[in-house]
């Protein structure tokens, strides 16, 4: 599912990266540590401001990154760092990547798959595409915040099959990772990595 137009004008603000910078992306770090060398796939990448944060936080060597909408992939590519040789961006959707099996050693998740409406298929290709022993990162908000009458007249997010963190962890078991650390604050925002499990 697409951005709404009230979430653009959020993602485009210069306050979006420096929330994910200080908050967001160093609760990852502090979960489940960097991933020097890694190559990493981000979901949902919108701007672009998570691909700079996979360089400059946890070490990552490559990203891979894809957003449903070509207006955020278009603002993604103006930014130098990400005009990279070790960035490749396209238009996707999480349900189908278009990687072979173990692609990645890291997946990160800076509130994409609450977009997702079948986001138990994203969980699973996700698992398809990062190697064994490979790290999955995960921010995302909850349930309850997507069907509290307030954000559900202001943000555009699908209304049924949404996840709380116990949903998200069971999913994530049953697609074959091992959750590492998984915590929720307020019910409304929930942090959690995971390790797919080596055969």
């Amino acid at each position: 599912m697409r951005l709404g137009w009230i979430e653009k004008i959020l993602f485009k603000n210069p306050l979006r990266p420096a929330i994910q910078n200080a908050f967001e992306a160093r609760q990852m770090l502090r979960m489940g540590g960097a991933c020097p060398n890694a190559k990493a796939l981000e979901i949902g990448c919108g701007s672009g401001s998570g691909i700079k944060l996979l360089f400059n936080l946890f070490g990552v060597r490559s990203v891979d990154a894809f957003d449903l909408d070509f207006d955020m992939i278009s603002i993604a590519t103006r930014d130098q760092i990400i005009q990279s040789d070790s960035v490749n961006l396209w238009v996707g959707n999480a349900r189908h990547i278009p990687v072979p099996d173990a692609t990645y050693d890291a997946v990160f998740d800076f509130g994409a798959l609450h977009h997702v409406h079948d986001w138990q298929a994203a969980v699973f290709e996700i698992a398809r595409v990062i190697q064994p022993g490979g790290r999955f990162y995960i921010e995302e908000i909850t349930r309850q915040f997507i069907v509290h009458p307030l954000w559900r007249r202001i943000l555009d997010h699908p209304q049924e099959n949404r996840f709380d963190m116990h949903d998200l962890n069971k999913m994530l078991e049953t697609a074959g990772f091992r959750v590492r650390k998984s915590r929720q604050f307020a019910r409304l925002f929930i942090w959690c990595v995971a390790d797919r499990q080596i055969s």
